[in-house]
């Protein structure tokens, strides 16, 4: 068995056995930390490997959050099925965004995620004989079937599955085809459209496949907090979250997001329950200060700093 297989199957098993030492609220920043790591490594397949900056992300998630949420509450459908339903609206929604701003670049591209963002969370709360408006949805179901769970553990395990899916797909994914193709236009859009490849069409579609991911974990978000307002889940400072953990861990590679996540999302929680209090908005400070740092100092995250210690003492 190659090493590397070998290392992979030792911290899955760790991973497995890991919940049984902890108590509930140790394995409730698991579940936190599991949660941000898939929701980043979807945005790595628009941000890390097409080098698109989106910071409207938490669009996508409440989006998926609100489709499953309203299906259940409405129509009795199971987030088990409303999940995919979940990841079609936000890859509808991720399509429409493409369209409207992938023709911009750097700084603007970015701002257009915003205005995007802003306009979906206005209309989840002018909706409100829809969504509930400003006072939300409470999920009442409970149950196994209803992806509600008693125990965090049953979270955890579940966000751990999400995880390694995540994982899975995003190794196929940078060795795909369409993968390559998105990596070239990251790297240089003009080399890129020069060897033949529709920039454009494979921005929009990298943007469709970010989005549904999103979405996914949108539902998961629901169903563990058991309560979704526009302003708690369609928010500024969630998808900075999302981009800085994967800048953090390293954009542009599989592991990038968990390891952020198991950076930022403590240090996180630690200093809101220390200065959270005082101080409005630290949580956007603080992932705003580490996403300067990184890009300046650090531009290939932690895992690149790893992969280069690598590849010079081979």
């Amino acid at each position: 068995m190659p090493k590397r297989m070998s290392l992979a199957l030792i911290l899955l098993i760790l991973a497995m056995i890991l919940p049984i030492f902890l108590d509930e609220f140790l394995l409730t920043i698991l579940v936190q930390m599991l949660m941000w790591a898939y929701l980043a490594m979807a945005w790595d397949v628009i941000g890390g490997y097409g080098g698109q900056f989106s910071l409207g992300h938490a669009a996508f998630m409440g989006l998926g959050a609100y489709t499953s949420t309203l299906l259940l509450e409405n129509f009795g459908i199971t987030p088990w099925l409303g999940i995919w339903l979940s990841g079609l609206v936000a890859a509808i929604a991720g399509a429409l965004v493409g369209f409207a701003s992938l023709r911009l670049r750097g700084p603007f591209f970015a701002l257009g995620t915003i205005a995007f963002a802003e306009l979906v969370q206005l209309l989840l709360l002018y909706l409100k004989d829809v969504t509930g408006g400003p006072l939300g949805i409470m999920i009442n179901k409970t149950g196994v079937e209803y992806m509600v769970f008693e125990s965090q553990l049953h979270y955890y395990y579940l966000a751990l599955a999400f995880v390694i899916c995540g994982m899975l797909f995003l190794r196929y994914f940078e060795r795909s085809k369409f993968g390559m193709a998105l990596v070239a236009l990251r790297e240089d859009e003009d080399a890129a459209e020069s060897i033949g490849i529709d920039v454009y069409r494979a921005k929009v579609l990298g943007a469709v496949i970010s989005a549904f991911l999103t979405g996914l974990g949108g539902t998961f978000y629901a169903q563990w907090i058991h309560y979704i307002r526009p302003d708690t889940v369609v928010r500024l400072d969630f998808s900075v979250q999302i981009v800085a953990i994967d800048v953090v861990g390293g954009a542009g590679s599989p592991y990038g997001g968990i390891i952020g996540a198991m950076i930022l999302v403590p240090l996180s929680l630690y200093l809101n329950a220390i200065f959270g209090g005082m101080i409005a908005g630290l949580s956007t400070v603080f992932y705003g200060i580490i996403l300067l740092v990184v890009v300046v100092a650090l531009p290939g995250g932690i895992f690149g700093m790893i992969r280069r210690g690598f590849l010079v003492k081979g």
